[in-house]
């Protein structure tokens, strides 16, 4: 049955989102030094060191929060793909802020290296499966969140009013959330282990690698396990997404080996295929899920 004027006018709550984002933000400044750069430009300018240093880790996590709340006072009436568009506008910038006054994870390197020794500066290939593998580490960590906590877990990470039955979680969902954010975040830890092994030296490499593969069998294992329990409609958002990945990445493999025959382009690295396959594939399942969503929104649920 669509949804009816009165339907849309039906009550709505309100999440944490901001607060979320906000000690999600704290966190990831705590892992960070000061940028050296800016550090300077700052006490260049007459201000005090220490307050310098200070000011250098407070200013992303206020950003964060302005750009969303801000994102909040200028969507305030429109469509939802427009607050969007807008709140991604606002989310590169506080990014940029939180990159321009940190080096973030400046010091995992040193930590990294009293187990497997001092880690070569990363090539191109390396810092996209570093990214990778932290963006699924986070979502691996949300999901499993919910899964271990429930609703509100989801009522935590909405950042905008939102229909009840959006954050509804039932009981027998949770174990399906967290299976997913284990095989999300094993997935994380397997590409952040690859990354690992290709910056290691010769004779250190070894245990990233028996890390890597260990988090991408429990990763496979608990696909397995969700993929068992999926209804048709979700095997076919799987299937999508894998065959998405293997156009995708054909084609462009294709194209590679013709810019590598004419001397255009180096050799083709496994990584980096299996890199832009998981990049598509993400993409691809995130894009059929929001549109399946957003029919959902459109149409109504059945009575």
């Amino acid at each position: 049955m669509a949804r009816s004027p009165a339907n849309d006018a039906s009550p709505t709550v309100q999440g944490n989102g901001v607060i979320t984002l906000a000690v999600v933000g704290a966190l990831l400044a705590a892992t960070g030094a000061p940028a050296a750069e800016t550090l300077a430009d700052l006490v260049a300018w007459g201000v005090p060191e220490p307050i310098a240093r200070a000011a250098l880790y407070v200013v992303p996590v206020v950003g964060i929060v302005a750009a969303v709340v801000v994102g909040r006072i200028l969507g305030k009436g429109r469509s939802r793909g427009v607050r969007w568009i807008l709140y991604a506008v606002l989310g590169a910038f506080a990014g940029f802020l939180l990159g321009r006054c940190l080096d973030l994870f400046a010091g995992l390197p040193g930590l990294l290296a009293m187990a497997v020794g001092p880690l070569a500066e990363p090539d191109g290939i390396s810092i996209i499966i570093w990214a990778i593998g932290g963006l699924c580490i986070a979502l691996g960590a949300m999901v499993g969140a919910i899964g271990l906590v429930g609703q509100p877990a989801v009522s935590a990470l909405q950042v905008e009013e939102t229909d009840p039955e959006c954050v509804e979680v039932h009981k027998n969902e949770r174990g399906v959330f967290a299976l997913s954010g284990f095989g999300m975040a094993t997935l994380g830890i397997a590409c952040a282990a690859l990354a690992v092994s290709r910056q290691a030296g010769e004779t250190e490499r070894l245990l990233p690698v028996l890390v890597a593969f260990l988090a991408a069998l429990l990763s496979m294992g608990a696909n397995y396990a969700l993929w068992r329990g999926f209804d048709e409609m979700q095997r076919r958002h799987v299937v999508n997404g894998y065959s998405t990945s293997a156009i995708v990445v054909t084609l462009g493999a294709f194209a590679w080996a013709g810019l590598e025959a004419l001397g255009l382009a180096q050799p083709a690295d496994a990584a980096g295929v299996f890199a832009a396959m998981i990049i598509v594939q993400l993409v691809a399942t995130s894009w059929v899920t929001s549109s399946v969503m957003g029919q959902t929104g459109m149409f109504g649920k059945p009575a």
